[in-house]
């Protein structure tokens, strides 16, 4: 059993009385299926460095086990893969949904390295370009997702659904191991899968917009559904203080007229410049209703 360096009450306290994160500014805002197609926001987001803090000085330094050191290897390269693919996906098809995602993957790929640098570990990424992956597959995968997407936007946004039909799998995956128990580890991972449901609904409601629907191929159709049924999801809690004053429990500052529920903004993206300020700590689900 892992030692931890605070008591279970106080662990406790931290996690539900933190608020922000780097993913917390993921909520989708609904734009104009012709002229838009959707934007899935992740502007405003916690500063890279702050993440790193928040995880180095707010969680236990417990060493990691063989399948934790193996998990974050592989999904700081995994979260590469996705963004890499949009990026040139983009390049392809110039749509806010590419764009604005990019930025989400970039904050999953930060957060997984923070945990990489808190422990001391490689960085399998260090030096790569877009497309380049130290694991074969993924750098197979790559190739292959990317001529998939070129056949079409219908065929871009199916390869966005299946992106993140296999991280959800593979997130989901490694929680299950009784093995992958520290937890900052499980909460970096967790907000990447909350993240990856917002992305995938986001791809699928896409798709709905151009007369086309996704086959899941990774997740079961149960869980599948069951994501597609739900809301999208506001965010989760890491740490205090990193979302400008607008995340949950975190609602003494104003926000900043970004996008997204960490940004005081509405549900449009061109709005929410007037987003409230937090009434105590309770400005994550109440900021930039103005929008």
């Amino acid at each position: 059993m892992k030692t931890n360096i605070k008591s279970k009450s106080i662990r406790m306290l931290l996690l539900v009385a933190t608020g922000i994160v780097f993913t917390q500014c993921e909520k989708q805002v609904l734009a104009d299926p012709v002229s838009n197609q959707v934007a899935l926001e992740a502007r405003g987001g916690a500063d890279p460095a702050a993440v790193c803090t928040c995880l180095t000085e707010n969680y236990a330094n417990d060493p990691l086990s063989a399948d934790e050191i193996t998990a974050l290897n592989f999904m700081r390269q995994e979260e590469k893969l996705a963004r890499d693919v949009y990026m040139a996906l983009n390049e392809q098809y110039n749509q806010m949904i590419f764009t604005n995602i990019i930025r989400s993957e970039q904050q999953h790929m930060d957060a997984v390295g923070c945990l990489l640098s808190k422990y001391e570990l490689p960085d399998p990424v260090a030096g790569m370009e877009a497309g380049q992956f130290a694991d074969e597959g993924l750098a197979k995968l790559y190739v292959d997702l990317v001529e998939q997407g070129a056949g079409g936007l219908v065929s871009a946004l199916t390869v966005g659904a299946t992106i993140e039909d296999l991280d959800i799998k593979d997130l989901a995956g490694w929680l299950e191991k009784p093995t992958l128990d520290n937890e900052d580890v499980q909460a970096v991972f967790n907000e990447l899968m909350r993240g990856s449901r917002n992305h995938l609904r986001a791809f699928v409601r896409n798709l709905g917009w151009n007369d086309a629907t996704y086959t899941v191929q990774y997740l079961d159709e149960e869980t599948y559904q069951a994501i597609l049924a739900s809301s999208t999801e506001r965010g989760g809690s890491l740490c205090d203080g990193l979302c400008d004053g607008t995340g949950q429990y975190n609602g003494n500052r104003k926000g900043n007229g970004g996008n997204g529920t960490c940004d005081g903004t509405g549900q449009n993206n061109n709005q929410g410049n007037n987003g409230k300020q937090g009434q105590n700590g309770n400005s994550g689900q109440r900021n930039g209703r103005n929008g």
